[in-house]
């Protein structure tokens, strides 16, 4: 038994995508909006460890906004309920 050549496969019924790199790269920034809305202390974390200077400062004021914008509209709910559940199993405590 053989398997076939990929390269002559038909194609799969359907209309295809007009710009796929357009989609693809719409899809990966609306992810990364989705994360740093539902898990703002990761995009809050990531700006403390720029290099100190201007770009962090502006970097570190935008993540603060985000997470508190998420804590106000309550999408970090499972975050944080999450993060609860894992300090009080592993007996590690905020820092």
């Amino acid at each position: 038994m053989s398997l076939s050549d990929p390269d002559h496969l038909p194609p799969p019924s359907g209309a295809s995508l007009q710009r796929p790199l357009l989609t693809t790269a719409v899809v990966i920034y609306l992810t990364l909006a989705l994360l740093a809305i539902a898990i703002p202390r990761g995009l809050v974390n990531w700006s403390k460890n720029l290099e100190p200077g201007t770009r962090q400062v502006v970097m570190l004021a935008a993540a603060e906004a985000v997470q508190s914008m998420s804590h106000r509209i309550g999408a970090d709910w499972l975050f944080a309920q999450c993060r609860s559940f894992f300090l009080q199993v592993t007996g590690k405590r905020e820092d």
